[in-house]
């Protein structure tokens, strides 16, 4: 399979594009599109510190030609769900990075610089658990999408990892640093992209697994925005995740940092401790990633997600469950600008979240659990579910793990948040996807990230008659956001879901596991039973 990089190599034709920031030279993919690699949307960023946006006269280099994968952010290399992928092809060509704050543009081969088109716009978030990825990974590569919808296609790099999220009270690390660095690519994109062809006022964000994660964040972000602001994007996808409870607080994330600290022979209480963390000439990022890849931390502290922040990202009060319940969130959206939100989940998710970690004994699940939720919550998740011996066989295990947290990362949360715009009156599209192409099934499930192929319309990776089902999908959930933003509210009932079905046909259905999903919700604070 040919990268982007690959195919503007052996293209000759060269497209330039002036922003607000000066001229950017890209090139030609094979089929047309035209393609701009790794544009920074802000500068280098400090390590563990807020990125700051490109400021008023700042200029690109002169005559720099966007055509290679030149880079990805540095990040650990323990991804068992990307088992068998090529490293590069999750990545790209280039080399590891603490600056991967650019993006890659793809403009329909229609796009000429000095052209009339106005085409709507697509932002793209990849996923990886916060932990892993690039804007380059293959899957996500649009030039086929952009050209058959005639969509501009933007896919953005950000910080992951404990360069992301790193958060503690003590040091002061407000973390959710990866959040932050999206939040500014978007402010990047509304202001530039009509350069590109895209529509500022069509701009519809995307997001799957983290990358959804991610979307829901922003969403709570734009909805604690000033009354008078304006959201960057007028809607949104969340293909497979969502936020289902409360973050964790820099004190309680507190014990991570000192792990750390301890993993790389630092004393996390001197007071030049900070100072240390970020010279990379002291404590080089392989490093860092070495001792977490490890698990030289521990395997409870080597996943690094977002936290409540007082208020530089997250707001505290409300909490963000309790603002989304209340009704508060969906029409602070609305008013801001946001028209509709997609959400959906696959069938048999749970396969690919079992081999996220490595899981062989019952203790394993617990301690793997840990990664992502608070020690009581565990103990409470795992009460919902059956209970295995200390003899059960790993396979038993592996199940039971990828069951409990595709629950928790991905059905109940994307359940909930469907209910709660819901109840609000908020135009929300909940589908099922029950069918992905045969030959990228891995062990034959049709699971997480299995409908990448179809979102991004991969046609390389397609047989001729999938190529026809993805174009249908994607028509029909087109045609669907359309219908919804014009009436201004879902008719139908939260249970009903847009499915693509084992026959590869597209209806309404019920959603058939709804209460075996919501039943999980009466451990949730604030939720009655």
């Amino acid at each position: 399979m040919a990268h982007l990089h690959d195919e503007l190599a052996s293209n000759s034709a060269r497209v330039v594009v002036g922003t607000r920031y000066g001229k950017v030279i890209g090139g030609r993919a094979n089929n047309g599109a035209a393609v701009f690699l790794e544009i920074p949307y802000a500068l280098p960023p400090v390590r563990f510190s807020d990125a700051e946006s490109l400021p008023d006269g700042w200029q690109y280099p002169l005559d720099k030609e966007y055509l290679t994968e030149s880079s990805y952010c540095f990040q650990p290399h323990n991804d068992g769900q990307a088992s068998g992928t090529p490293f590069a092809d999750k990545v790209g060509y280039g080399k590891p990075t603490e600056n991967p704050l650019f993006l890659n543009i793809i403009c329909p081969p229609s796009f000429e610089p000095s052209g009339a088109q106005i085409f709507p716009v697509k932002i793209y978030i990849h996923g990886g658990f916060l932990q892993f990825g690039s804007p380059h990974g293959l899957r996500g590569q649009d030039q086929f999408v952009s050209a058959e919808f005639s969509e501009v296609r933007v896919n953005i790099g950000y910080r992951l990892s404990a360069f992301g999220f790193l958060a503690s009270d003590q040091p002061r690390l407000d973390g959710n640093y990866g959040f932050k660095d999206q939040w500014l690519a978007l402010e990047w994109v509304k202001k530039n992209i009509s350069a590109f062809g895209g529509n500022p006022e069509d701009i519809t964000l995307l997001g799957l697994s983290a990358g959804a994660h991610s979307v829901h964040q922003i969403l709570h972000h734009v909805s604690r925005l000033p009354e008078t602001a304006e959201s960057p994007f007028q809607s949104a996808v969340l293909m497979s995740n969502a936020i289902v409870m409360v973050p964790k607080t820099p004190s309680e994330l507190r014990p991570q940092l000192e792990a750390l600290c301890h993993a790389l022979d630092l004393d996390p209480q001197s007071p030049d401790i900070l100072k240390t963390l970020q010279d990379p000439s002291i404590i080089p990022a392989s490093k860092i990633c070495e001792v977490i890849e490890t698990d030289a931390l521990g395997t409870e502290y080597g996943t690094f997600r977002g936290c409540v922040d007082d208020d530089s990202w997250m707001a505290s009060s409300p909490d963000l469950m309790t603002w989304q319940r209340s009704g508060s969130f969906a029409s602070s959206l609305a008013q801001r600008g946001l028209k509709s939100i997609v959400i959906g989940d696959l069938t048999e998710e749970w396969y690919l979240y079992s081999i996220a970690h490595p899981i062989v004994t019952a203790e394993d699940i617990a301690i793997n659990l840990e990664r992502y939720y608070p020690m009581d919550m565990v103990k409470r998740m795992i009460s919902m579910y059956r209970q295995l011996g200390e003899d059960a066989e790993p396979e038993e295990c592996v199940r039971l793990f990828g069951e409990i947290l595709s629950d928790w990362q991905v059905h109940l949360p994307v359940r909930v948040l469907a209910r709660d715009l819901h109840r609000a009156g908020f135009p929300v599209l909940r589908y099922e996807i029950a069918w992905t192409p045969e030959q990228q099934r891995p062990k034959g499930f049709v699971t997480h990230g299995g409908d990448s192929f179809l979102w991004h319309f991969r046609i390389p990776d397609l047989e001729a008659d999938q190529v026809q089902v993805a174009k249908n999908w994607l028509e029909r959930v087109n045609e669907e956001v359309k219908n919804l933003e014009r009436n201004k509210v879902s008719s139908r009932s939260v249970k009903e879901v847009l499915k693509l079905g084992k026959d590869k046909e597209i209806a309404w259905a019920v959603d058939d596991l709804w209460y075996e999903k919501m039943r999980l919700v009466k451990i949730l604070q604030g939720e009655s039973e």
